[in-house]
């Protein structure tokens, strides 16, 4: 879809107290008074204009006045709008072939005024009495008291366009009404609205947020409504849809329903993708929309999913996606590109031509996820490498592994093999060493200082980086398990697992500075309780991060240690040993002799 500037127009259009001339009224000439239209407005920056379409006398009929001997007005071709009106396939009915004049017209106008679909038909008739108008009679910009005065001269029906707007503002008004003394009317700015939200069991913050594991599915919705399709030839109605690098879209998941029912895929609506998008991630292109036959505000649902991957933003930016909607704003022009090889495209604007699209404000979503880090130390506060570590979760599916890990080869080209005890090496197992290897499998080395991409065929399990740091990213919440597989040379591998508990209770769309995290953690070191587990501080990385402490392994003790006197003790004691058992054998020898 081609990218419009924003801008709405509703038409509306009335015609009132239509009526031909008759015997019993009393008329008088009308030409030359000046008569003001009030538009209720309180907004600054519109501007109007008005067009007169039929002229006539105001006559006093039962203490009313009224239009009498009505014609067209100065510069309007009556003949072209006759032959239009004629030619529609709706107003044809109306306008049959003994109406040949602007009173013929009136009373046309006037049976119509009594249908249910009076406002469409109208519309019509306005649309074509503005393209066959003459010169505009009076414009007006200026606002007085909430209120625009529109000058005109003469008394008769005028075509009253909203011509401008500020812009900040969506919505244009048409109006169709008689003139024979001062006359109000008020502007009825309808359009379209969407709304976007996050469905699903971990949905936070209305819908707007949620915090999952990269490799999950967020599901989307978005409801808009049927809008009032009056006085339009085409309406061009589509969902635009940006997603950040971190989710991809699924296109197979799109579902619509209009008040309640399905529609089809390919028939009343495309999904457009890659070029075709303009730039979007994805667009929704509603196919001959101005033909439904939905009520107006019927509600209209559309679900579709999402994939955080590997790009995913891992702190508390998050990841965005943004959706508004693209609407037919001006019923006075015809915004059928003729030319266009695309129907459901709308017409460029021509220079000085305002655009025939709007669009909705931008409805945002955001979809977070967090990370786990360790630091392996000493007693002594020392970095220590070598250390490697298994990570088992509720929520863990594809993990970030910012370290060393072995990936599974699926085209064989691996050099490494895991062994049971959870290494790995490039020794191919023979026959005879088949034993110490899980299995033939090969695995190729991922060696980093930078975030790699671990799906579930590579290995959770990562050594530290020279610098003693691991990090686990891309998770949900969940409870996770931390398992010291080898330990750093010279140290005691941990005897316990470690527990992470990480919550999602204060995600929200944005956080503000007086905000809480939008992640916490607690965390279990030694696995049985006591002081742990300790409340982490996530802050804007989203990372549970906490130093891992390792005893070095077992020595010899040192002299004067606790261990040098039992050694002397057991010592003691078997010279004490060795002292009874002599006497006892010198004993035992005088018996005998």
């Amino acid at each position: 879809m081609k990218k419009k500037q924003t801008m709405s127009v509703i038409l509306t259009a009335g015609i009132l107290a239509l009526a031909p001339c008759a015997a019993a009224m009393t008329a008088f000439a009308d030409a030359t008074t000046e008569y003001t239209i009030t538009v209720n407005e309180s907004t600054a920056g519109y501007t109007y204009t008005a067009y007169q379409i039929f002229k006539g006398d105001v006559s006093e009929k039962d203490g009313q006045k009224v239009l009498a001997n009505l014609d067209w007005a100065e510069g309007v071709d009556g003949a072209a709008i006759l032959t239009a009106a004629k030619a529609d396939d709706d107003l044809k009915t109306y306008f049959t072939a003994d109406v040949t004049d602007a009173a013929g017209v009136a009373n046309a106008l006037k049976e119509i005024g009594k249908q249910t679909g009076k406002d469409k038909l109208l519309a019509k008739f306005a649309s074509i009495a503005k393209k066959n108008a003459g010169a505009a009679d009076g414009t007006i910009a200026a606002q007085t008291d909430s209120k625009y005065p529109l000058k005109v001269t003469g008394s008769g029906y005028y075509l009253v366009e909203e011509t401008g707007k500020p812009s900040n503002k969506e919505a244009f008004s048409r109006f169709m009404l008689d003139v024979v003394g001062p006359t109000t009317v008020d502007p009825k700015r309808t359009y379209p609205t969407l709304d976007k939200k996050i469905t699903g069991p971990n949905a936070k913050d209305s819908g707007k947020a949620n915090g999952v594991s990269i490799g999950d599915t967020v599901n989307y919705e978005i409801k808009t409504t049927m809008p009032d399709l009056t006085g339009y030839e085409k309406y061009y109605y589509v969902i635009n849809d940006t997603m950040a690098a971190g989710l991809t879209f699924d296109p197979s998941s799109v579902a619509v329903t209009i008040a309640g029912e399905d529609v089809a895929k390919d028939t009343d609506y495309e999904v457009q993708i890659g070029t075709e998008a303009d730039g979007y991630t994805f667009q929704i292109v509603f196919k001959d929309f101005v033909n439904r036959t939905e009520p107006k505000d019927s509600e209209i649902v559309v679900t579709y999913n999402a994939v955080l991957n590997e790009n995913a933003d891992r702190t508390t930016a998050g990841n965005l996606n943004t959706a508004d909607l693209t609407y037919s704003n001006n019923p006075n022009v015809d915004s059928k590109d003729k030319d266009n090889d695309h129907p459901d495209e709308p017409k460029e604007p021509e220079e000085g031509e305002e655009s025939v699209t709007g669009k909705t404000p931008q409805k945002q979503t955001k979809t977070y996820t967090a990370n786990i880090k360790l630091t392996k130390k000493d007693k002594d506060g020392n970095t220590l490498t070598g250390a490697k570590f298994r990570l088992t979760g509720t929520a863990a599916k594809v993990v970030l592994i910012n370290g060393t890990a072995f990936k599974y080869s699926a085209d064989d080209s691996g050099t490494y093999y895991k062994l049971t005890d959870g290494t790995f090496t490039e020794t191919a197992p023979t026959d005879a060493t088949a034993d110490k290897y899980v299995d033939s499998t090969k695995y190729a080395l991922v060696e980093t200082d930078a975030t790699e991409t671990s799906y579930e065929d590579i290995c959770m399990e990562a050594y530290v980086k020279s610098d003693g740091t691991l990090e686990f990213g891309g998770l949900a919440a969940g409870t996770y398990t931390l398992t010291e597989l080898v330990a750093p040379e010279g140290f005691n591998k941990l005897e316990n697992p470690i527990t992470v508990v990480i919550s999602d209770d204060g995600i929200k769309f944005a956080k503000g500075a007086e905000d809480p995290d939008l992640w916490s953690a607690t965390v279990d070191l030694d696995g049985e309780g006591g002081e742990d587990p300790k409340a982490v501080t996530m802050g804007d990385t989203a990372t549970a991060a906490f130093d891992v402490v390792n005893n070095p392994g077992d020595t010899l003790p040192s002299t004067g240690g606790i261990g040098t006197k039992l050694f002397y003790l057991f010592g003691g004691m078997l010279a004490v040993g060795s002292g009874v058992l002599l006497v006892t054998k010198k004993r035992m020898g005088k018996a005998e002799q």
